[in-house]
């Protein structure tokens, strides 16, 4: 009886793609010194400061708004092991983070603050809202 339900569930998400959205705001940020300083950068299509995605797999929008950070995170950055300080909007409360070698997430429930790291030193901020939830910066 699960996996029927499973099944039916997928179904559904591909027989109606507008109900498997969920939003996905990236940002790119690159050092600019030695200090751990970022400048952010264009990551959207058409030089836009972010890019937007509705759909898995979809191809990316431009996004033109900047998120307003209401933190300032330092991490230490794993591939190059200077330090980076990182500006995020997180919602209120206390969040899962979970860590990886390259990134590590803010979980709060469904909403997710991912950060990535990449080999030249620069950094992707992730917003992404879940499965059916419009992502809002409150």
């Amino acid at each position: 009886m699960l996996q029927y339900a499973r099944w039916l569930t997928l179904v559904g998400i591909i027989a109606v793609p507008s109900l498997a959205c969920a939003e996905q705001i990236r940002y790119r940020f690159i050092p600019v010194d030695p200090c751990g300083t970022l400048k952010q950068v264009a990551a959207g299509p058409d030089g836009t400061v972010g890019e937007h995605r509705r759909i898995f797999g979809a191809k990316p929008l431009p996004y033109p708004f900047a998120v307003q950070p209401n933190q300032v995170v330092t991490f230490r950055h794993p591939f190059n092991g200077r330090n980076v300080t990182v500006p995020l909007r997180l919602p209120a409360g206390q969040p899962r983070i979970d860590t990886f070698t390259d990134r590590i997430v803010y979980v709060h429930g469904d909403y997710t603050t991912e950060v990535r790291f990449f080999p030249d030193g620069s950094v992707d901020v992730v917003y992404n809202s879940g499965f059916m939830r419009p992502l809002r910066f409150e």
